[in-house]
């Protein structure tokens, strides 16, 4: 199975996909599904936009949308998490995952899912320690703290994955593991984001949450984004005596010449089909712990290591699922608008945070397993109702002391930790980047990202980028213009695509760490991409890049402080990015 990974997506889904198309078509081979880490942003219209914590004049709506209306469907099966830049209100309908739009699944808080026996976790948001032990209280009209608070990890999504026994072969996140970056090339690492260096030699960049799941999980491959950086590492542990390998692999956002998308080629069971499926242990864990889910802004206690193993699914568990699911687990392909599409010839210039609503797709879950809809449970306390679950009655919030198949006779996992640095890995090939002829001027700008602009202002090494800029062809002079530096007006020129495919992903050689990674993870770059139009700027547009930022506690945190000094100095290339039209805030 070839899989395609992206890093942070902005909403530019046409660009994606168009990438997508063009590798299959260049190279003659079929990508069978793609994985996004975050800060995907399906946002279906105008009152969505209000519920992102992005500021009002980075706000574009993006081409999700089309997708979502039916105008365009995505032309390979898209899994994605949540990352800190989402349309929350939309996907805290779906707290256990759903299709967004027909083709585009999302996995919920967190989850694992099947597709074509390749087995597939991920975890939604960032870590922020304030939140961490809270319920999921928020509810629209967000606060200007709970429009924040949304896409911050629970205690109770990380306890849920540490219950999960069986192997996992991907695993995603927004953020990364703390202290990952010990077992990658650091130097590398630095010299494109210098700011890093203190948080990394203090061991603080990262989240302590994810590097837990790291130690319990020790899947295969690993798969974040978030720093908006291609950075790639060799994880080793022990594991019940023996060693394992975890891949882990970082990609940048969606822009020209930056390293955002990568194929890689995992075998599979020739005799399962390529279907999207639930998972029989996670579905059972999310039994288990139903109890646990609260909408309160207080404290949620979990049980302790030593009483967590309760919490494991057995068995008969899994029976007992496989039984409630009447053995049928492909997830329905059913998919119902829940608001209607954003209207490009009727823009709503005042529009306000909708009220929260319940999807289809989670009653049905949750009516099947007989667990709780955190938003039902919100709904029904603003009715002043009590909040039941879907079996409606009081005894199944104590569900766990009720449920007689499911016991406690699992024996917890023996995890010993020894990690091997594995610094002198690289994975530099080569960046790619395609771009759709018929987006717009207003479609081709990545929607404003206060953590971007910090990120974007420090040089990178030349390899990373060439000094030049893409415009799309056939849009017109000047339209669709990234612009990176040059005045010399050419054609898009084709990019040069390598791309080492191998069906070989068990065995690691750590004194050839390198060339392992090289063969197993493909990194494509795009060669050249030459400028066309005006190389005109306003000097004012360098004001305009100010803005609230929010950096999460793995290392990020700068919440509406003065920027750093070396903000003053931006990368002219990435001006026509994050300005914006005048009137962006009444929009």
């Amino acid at each position: 199975m070839k899989i395609s990974v992206e890093g942070c997506c902005h909403g530019e889904l046409d660009k994606i996909y168009d990438s997508i198309i063009h590798i299959q078509e260049t190279k003659g081979i079929t990508i069978d599904l793609l994985l996004c880490c975050g800060d995907f942003q399906a946002v279906r219209n105008e009152a969505d936009m209000e519920c992102m914590s992005v500021p009002k004049k980075y706000r574009q709506i993006q081409t999700f949308y089309k997708y979502y209306s039916g105008e365009k469907k995505a032309p390979v099966l898209t899994i994605f998490i949540g990352g800190n830049h989402e349309a929350s209100n939309y996907l805290q309908e779906l707290p256990y995952g759903g299709w967004v739009c027909p083709n585009i699944y999302y996995m919920g808080y967190a989850g694992i899912i099947n597709y074509g026996g390749v087995r597939i976790g991920g975890l939604s948001g960032i870590f922020k320690g304030k939140d961490y032990q809270r319920g999921r209280f928020e509810k629209t009209p967000y606060s200007d703290d709970a429009i924040r608070s949304i896409y911050h990890i629970r205690n109770l999504e990380v306890f849920r994955l540490k219950q999960v026994r069986q192997p996992l072969d991907i695993m995603m996140s927004h953020d990364w593991p703390k202290g990952v970056y010990h077992h990658g090339n650091t130097d590398q690492l630095t010299r494109k984001k210098p700011f890093l260096k203190a948080e990394i030699e203090s061991n603080s960049l990262g989240s302590g949450p994810t590097a837990e799941l790291l130690r319990s999980l020790h899947p295969d491959y690993w798969f974040s984004a978030h720093l908006h950086v291609k950075f790639a590492a060799l994880v080793k542990q022990t594991f019940e005596g023996k060693e394992t390998t975890t891949r882990f692999l970082s990609l940048d956002k969606c822009l020209p010449g930056r390293s955002f998308l990568q194929v890689l080629d995992i075998p599979t069971d020739a005799k399962k089909p390529y279907q999207l499926t639930f998972d029989t242990e996670w579905l059972s864990i999310l039994k288990l712990t139903n109890h646990f889910t609260s909408i309160s802004p207080n404290y949620v206690q979990l049980p302790n290591a030593a009483r967590s193993d309760n919490y494991t699914p057995s068995l008969g568990n899994l029976a007992k699922v496989r039984s409630l699911m009447d053995d049928q687990l492909d997830v329905p392909g059913k998919f119902e608008q829940t608001a209607v599409a954003y209207n490009p010839a009727k823009v709503d210039k005042y529009p306000s945070q909708p009220p929260l609503k319940v999807n289809s797709q989670t009653t049905f879950l949750c009516s099947k397993l007989g667990i709780s809809d955190p938003c039902r449970m919100i709904i029904e306390e603003e009715d002043n109702l009590s909040p039941l679950t879907m079996e409606d009655t009081a005894d199944e919030v104590r569900l766990s002391d009720n449920y007689a198949d499911f016991d406690d006779s699992s024996e917890s996992k023996n995890l010993s930790v020894s990690f091997t640095d594995d610094s002198d890995i690289s994975l530099l090939n080569d960046t790619y980047a395609s771009f759709d002829s018929s987006v717009n001027n207003s479609m081709c700008r990545t929607p404003g990202n206060p953590e971007e602009i910090s990120l974007d202002e420090i040089p990178l090494d030349d390899e990373d980028f060439d000094d030049q800029s893409a415009v799309v062809p056939g849009s017109g002079k000047g339209q669709g213009r990234v612009d990176q530096g040059s005045d010399n007006p050419s054609h898009l020129l084709p990019p040069k695509l390598d791309i080492n495919e191998s069906s070989d992903l068990g065995e690691t050689d750590p004194d050839n760490s390198g060339n392992e990674l090289e063969s197993h993870l493909t990194i494509l770059k795009r060669k050249k991409l030459n400028l066309q139009g005006s190389s005109s700027r306003d000097a004012s547009d360098e004001a305009s890049l100010s803005g609230d930022t929010e950096r999460s506690d793995c290392g990020l945190e700068s919440d509406k402080e003065e920027p750093p000094v070396w903000k003053k100095k931006l990368k002219r290339r990435n001006l026509n990015i994050y300005s914006s039209n005048d009137g962006d805030d009444e929009s």
